[in-house]
């Protein structure tokens, strides 16, 4: 084996990377909670999209800058060791790879697993259900198949289940807004007092729901030297992408509400009584078949963008065993053993989610996917104001206005989320410290042998 990834990735992969694992299972479902909470207010629901789309696309923007100005192997990891040093630059990339990839990709397995098993009527009990795991089990490894032997097959199934994903967004955004002004349902809904869930700031509330609906965003900056001029491509992939996110989720979003009662909508099940009423039979089935795709997508991104995570460190002779998981299969040029590490990873990851999900824990709530932003902006800040205090030679916009957008989005995401959860997010934060000080641990015995040698 070598350890060098050559460019393979055109603007087209790279852009699909960005659309493609945004746009997961999220998008699906919350829009039932952010019209629950916004007491229907469609004008309400559509400013916390667009608010939500703004704080990402201003963290976008930022990367994107820096994407033109740093360049190795590793995405974020490249920007934090540029910026704040080797070991800032090691410490988000064993975050990035062993707690915010691999619980995304465990997750996306398992809601790939659970939709199956409710396409086919298998089991009522989705979340204690045997074939939830068995399916989910068999797409987690599937992908990585995928990807280990073939990555421009695993690039092309990208570019496909991000074309295929977008079919039932924007038919339901397109078919639903129609019907629902020629029936008369969306003035209906427009002119209700129905109020689901009493909220004090519907506003901030809906926005935190939107949240996990725009992770993924920075996938592509792991493959800053994979992607064919990468200096040019990726800020186009970056902003494009999100650019377009932003405008199928606005979209979608008034597709549905125009598609039922409120009522309706924001019970559980509200998206497929919207499907229903605007799609008919099909409409049921077809959508979970549709939320299968894109979760697949979706989990396709994050296992290319995982393993890279676990290669760039161990390219820089850091992290987990480096000799190992810095080779690069000469015949596939795929970093195999970093993928598989991944793989491990997510694995564990499914498994917490699921129990989560089945009640396993009993009081004790860990969604793993609704706290982890809370880190991840935090991870981020110092990043905006090194951007600030180093890129000396960068314009006035670049340098100090889109960073200082950018924090304080950071700022209000963090809030939102910790305000909106409470005191549940300690359990997070202790798993958290806990893995992070192993990340610490095997930072610092890199180090010592790499003094040793």
């Amino acid at each position: 084996m070598e350890n060098k990834l050559t460019r393979k990735y055109g603007l087209l992969t790279a852009t699909c990377m960005v659309v493609g694992t945004v746009i997961g299972s999220g998008i699906f479902f919350r829009n039932e909670n952010i019209i629950a909470v916004v007491g229907g207010n469609l004008w309400i629901a559509i400013a916390a999209w667009l608010t939500g789309g703004f704080v990402t696309l201003s963290a976008a923007y930022v990367f994107s800058v820096l994407a033109t100005r740093h360049e190795k192997v590793g995405g974020l990891v490249d920007y934090s060791e540029a910026l704040l040093g080797e070991r800032y630059g090691f410490m988000f990339g064993w975050f990035m790879a062993v707690i915010f990839y691999s619980a995304m990709g465990g997750l996306l397995a398992w809601v790939s697993g659970r939709f199956t098993v409710e396409l086919f009527g298998w089991d009522v009990d989705i979340f204690h259900s045997p074939q939830t795991y068995m399916f989910a089990a068999v797409y987690l490894v599937s992908i990585f198949a995928i990807n280990a032997l073939s990555p421009k097959l695993a690039g092309k199934f990208q570019v496909s289940t991000a074309f295929i994903k977008l079919v039932p967004l924007i038919a339901m955004g397109i078919v639903g807004t129609l019907l629902g002004i020629r029936n008369g349902v969306t003035l209906e809904n427009l002119n209700s007092t129905f109020v689901a869930v009493a909220s004090d700031n519907p506003f901030l509330r809906a926005t935190i729901y939107t949240v996990f609906a725009y992770m993924g965003w920075d996938t592509v900056l792991s493959l800053n030297s994979e992607v064919k001029n990468s200096k040019r491509n990726l800020p186009i992939a970056l902003i494009g992408g999100m650019l377009v996110v932003m405008a199928i989720y606005v979209l979608y979003t008034v597709g549905i509400f125009s598609s039922a009662s409120l009522e309706a909508l924001s019970a559980s099940g509200g998206v497929l009584s919207a499907f229903q009423g605007a799609f008919g039979a099909i409409g049921g089935p077809a959508l979970l078949a549709f939320i299968i795709v894109s979760c697949l997508g979706a989990l396709n991104g994050i296992t290319i963008t995982s393993q890279r995570y676990f290669y760039s460190m161990a390219v820089r002779g850091r992290g987990i065993s480096p000799k190992t998981f810095s080779q690069v299969d000469p015949n596939t040029n795929a970093a195999t053993n970093a993928a598989i590490l991944y793989l491990l990873f997510a694995a564990g990851w499914m498994m917490v989610n699921g129990g989560n999900r089945a009640g396993w824990y009993g009081d004790i709530v860990f969604d793993i996917m609704g706290f982890v932003p809370i880190t991840f902006q935090a991870l981020l800040i110092p990043l905006y104001f090194w951007v600030i205090f180093k890129e000396k030679d960068l314009g006035v916009f670049n340098r100090f206005i889109a960073p200082s957008v950018a924090i304080a989005g950071s700022l209000f995401l963090v809030y939102a989320i910790v305000i909106n959860h409470g005191t549940r997010v300690f359990w997070y934060v202790g798993a958290f410290i806990v893995l992070m000080g192993a990340g610490a641990i095997v930072m610092l015995r890199s180090e010592r042998r790499q003094k040793n040698s």
